[in-house]
């Protein structure tokens, strides 16, 4: 089969993958998309800030690093909000995308965010698959309805069933589950005796959740993540949910690298995934599991379609109820505990390595080049 000119593009808020305290798992997925599709013999350019790596193609010179950038830094100091900030770098840059795409000629652009969206009316040749990586709200309902809905060279991929039925206004062409490199992620039988949180600590995460029924369960908790205290809402949510309730048994470990969570989901008896909102996916659950740590969960979102309830975790509808899952797992004879933990690697290597995740965008890379018939001749 032919092999394609891919353009691959992602936010530019980090490198690709990310080097500093950002988290941003579609940096991480794009970065072994690009590498795996360029092992596979495709002709991939990876557009992203200077300072990324990849065995693709990189074009950076013209890509701006945003929280570096000196017209962002002006406008917060003027009292915009980094967002609206951002967007202004970004929304250039796709103009910018635009002037190289129409000087290169792609068989498909995949962009994996929602800013690229624009790029469908100045390059009407070109198809654009499109993966948003946030839960849909009513505004990104409407945005990504209207573009699907006028502009034929745009095709919407959702992370699950679970994504796809937040935007029911929208006609998805693909699901695809996200993926990790199974090699990073080592399995240990032995795991040490604490609970693990990993993720942002907000009110949507959960991290205050998980203090409640570790508490109530008697179990030492770690928490990892960004904390965020930058608005009197994120002050408050820390100041009285979260760090009254740091000790000994239940400790923060603030924004910890990559290489060391790794370590920590090794070593975990459970995860704690206890969101308030609708994940659109969730890679801190498969990342858990494929060192054969079970995570014990909400079902909100996705979740039902990553964690087999009874099998590589528990679905746990409130607090009492993970607090159970808490004990029912610590209570647990040691081969039926181990015997989860091989299920839980399993699972992974079943269902979301990146080679399951690049080979099914590659039959939609395939699948969109066949079918999109475009209204301008290249």
């Amino acid at each position: 089969m032919k092999k394609l000119k891919i353009a691959l593009f992602c936010y530019t808020h980090d490198t690709v993958p990310p080097k500093t305290n950002i988290i941003s798992a579609p940096l991480w997925l794009v970065y072994y998309l690009a590498n795996s599709l360029t092992n596979k013999g495709h002709k991939v350019t990876l557009f992203a800030i200077p300072g990324s790596e990849t065995k693709a193609k990189l074009v950076a010179k013209a890509m701006t690093n945003w929280p570096k950038n000196k017209y962002v830094r002006e406008l917060k100091q003027r009292g915009m909000f980094g967002e609206y900030a951002r967007r202004f770098v970004m929304n250039d840059q796709a103009c910018l995308l635009d002037i190289f795409l129409n000087k290169n000629k792609f068989d498909i652009l995949h962009a994996n965010t929602e800013l690229a969206l624009p790029l469908a009316a100045l390059s009407p040749e070109l198809p654009i698959l499109v993966t948003y990586h946030s839960p849909f709200d009513p505004h990104y309902n409407e945005l990504f309805h209207y573009y699907k809905k006028n502009f034929s060279n745009i095709f919407i991929n959702s992370l699950s069933k679970a994504h796809a039925n937040q935007a029911p206004d929208i006609s998805f062409d693909f699901i695809v589950h996200n993926g990790i490199d199974i090699n990073q992620f080592t399995f240990n039988k032995n795991p040490k005796n604490f609970l693990l949180f990993c993720g942002r600590i907000n009110f949507n995460k959960g991290a205050d959740i998980a203090i409640q029924v570790a508490k109530k369960a008697q179990k030492p908790l770690k928490i990892i993540g960004q904390k965020f205290y930058s608005s009197p809402k994120t002050v408050k949510f820390w100041d009285t949910k979260i760090a009254p309730h740091l000790n000994k048994k239940i400790q923060y470990l603030g924004f910890t690298p990559y290489q060391k969570v790794k370590k920590h989901y090794q070593n975990a008896k459970a995860l704690l995934f206890l969101n308030r909102w609708k994940e659109a996916f969730g890679l801190v659950m498969i990342e858990a599991m494929a060192c054969g740590t079970p995570v014990i969960a909400i079902p909100r979102g996705a979740v039902p379609e990553v964690v087999k309830d009874g099998v590589t975790g528990f679905l746990v509808k409130n607090q009492r109820e993970a607090v159970k899952a808490v004990k029912k797992i610590y209570s647990m004879p040691k081969e039926e505990y181990l015997a989860m933990r091989h299920a839980c690697r399993q699972h992974v290597e079943e269902n979301f390595t990146i080679e399951k995740m690049v080979d099914n965008y590659e039959k939609a890379y395939y699948k969109i080049v066949k079918d999109f018939k475009s209204p301008i001749k290249r």
